[in-house]
């Protein structure tokens, strides 16, 4: 059937310009219902097990929605340190920046679980609050984990580090900030009179030297300026991720009738050595190092060995040595413990012992080599910084004229 474009009824005007005033309507009621088009300007990945994202800024904004760790999330926008981000369900929402990592962060906490995978433990600790895991020996370093109230995990590093600001993997986002144009330079016009010679430079002072070092040197026996410490330690949780703890933030589960008799310093390692039973109840016999020194460059200067007396029904010391500078990792396989030592000299000495049930006796002692898979430790042979240095020495220190 042909239809006669000459026998359709004709628009009147009128008719016409309401179509063309109620189309630009439409067309913009359409693009509403699609939302507004963003511009993804960077990466990043959710830090914490659960990461909640707020529908503005500030920190008493409802939250939309949670992400897990390792979520992949679209940056578009950011305000100082928030930044606005899109999940893979396209929530949109803010997160503070500090709860974020990079994908090269990713990849380094990946291969930090598989390459201490197998490490041993030098015990489980726990925490009673919760307490965060940073990706590196760092305060300020991003955090991707948080350890749960009387969550238990596994020591397997040390490290002692002087505080300072992290400068590691940060996220990059692209820079949307409108750029300055570029103003032509004016040709300078050279004076007619050229300006007279500029006179010769002074000579340096003759202790010139002295003066530009950045820091004076100190005399053989005078205490080191402090600077702010932080002791950390590497641990592994139950599935297996690798990262860093303040120290004082968790507790080694110690036994208390053992942990008495630690005299005011730091377990950074305990081991079961065997077992005996007293009266239906069973008790091991303790392995342990402690460190009396805050923010010592090693891990124990002290080795304590426990057996229970079944008679007496108490623990009592059956080895101990002070003064050690000892470097982890302790290796025991009960009846036998090894641990590693340094001398005067700073070289490193592994010593061996065995344990026969009531005393512990040295076997051997062989120089030692760190395997390079092995975890890192604190900085071998510097001195310890005076941080417990009274208000009223640090006044005489100010003094002219006074040591």
């Amino acid at each position: 059937m042909k239809i006669h474009y000459s026998k359709l009824p004709r628009l009147s005007r009128p008719f016409l310009f309401l179509i063309l005033a109620i189309l630009p309507g439409l067309v913009s009621c359409q693009k509403e219902k699609q939302g507004p088009v963003y511009r993804v300007i960077g990466e990043a990945f959710a830090g914490p097990n659960e990461l909640p994202l707020r529908q503005d800024v500030s920190l008493r904004s409802p939250v939309i929605t949670t992400v897990k760790h390792g979520e992949r999330l679209e940056v578009l926008d950011r305000r100082r340190r928030f930044l606005q981000v899109r999940t893979k369900s396209q929530t949109i929402g803010w997160v503070d920046i500090k709860l974020l990592i990079s994908a090269k962060q990713m990849d380094q906490l990946d291969e930090l679980a598989k390459k201490y995978k197998s490490a041993p433990t030098m015990g489980v600790a726990t925490v009673f609050d919760v307490v965060n895991v940073h990706t590196d020996p760092n305060r300020y370093s991003p955090t991707f984990l948080q350890i749960q109230e009387k969550e238990r995990f596994d020591v397997i590093g040390h490290r002692v580090v002087v505080r300072a600001p992290y400068q590691g993997e940060t996220i990059e986002i692209e820079d949307l900030s409108p750029k300055p144009k570029a103003r032509k330079k004016r040709p300078k016009k050279e004076p007619a009179i050229p300006p007279p010679p500029s006179p010769s430079a002074p000579k340096p002072p003759e202790n010139w030297l002295d003066m530009s070092r950045s820091k004076v040197e100190t005399e053989p026996g005078k205490p080191v300026e402090a600077k702010p410490m932080d002791d950390l330690v590497m641990i592994r949780n139950k599935d297996g991720r690798v990262g860093w703890v303040l120290t004082n933030a968790i507790f080694l589960e110690v036994p208390d009738d053992v942990a008495q008799y630690a005299e005011g310093s730091r377990i950074t390692s305990y081991f079961p050595m065997g077992e005996v039973t007293d009266e239906g109840v069973k008790h091991n016999h303790w392995l342990w190092t402690t460190q009396s020194q805050k923010y010592a460059p090693f891990e124990f200067d002290g080795l304590r060995l426990f057996t229970y007396n079944t008679r007496r029904h108490r623990y009592e010391t059956a080895y101990r040595e002070r003064n050690l500078r000892g470097f982890f990792p302790v290796m025991v396989q009960a009846p036998e413990f090894k641990v590693v030592v340094e001398d005067d000299t700073g070289k490193l000495w592994l010593k061996s012992y065995l344990f026969d049930g009531t005393r512990a006796k040295l076997t051997s002692k062989a120089p030692y080599e760190p395997p390079p898979d092995a975890p890192p430790v604190s900085n071998r042979s510097k001195p310890l910084p005076e941080t417990d240095m009274s208000w009223f020495e640090k006044l005489m220190k100010l003094l002219p004229g006074r040591d």
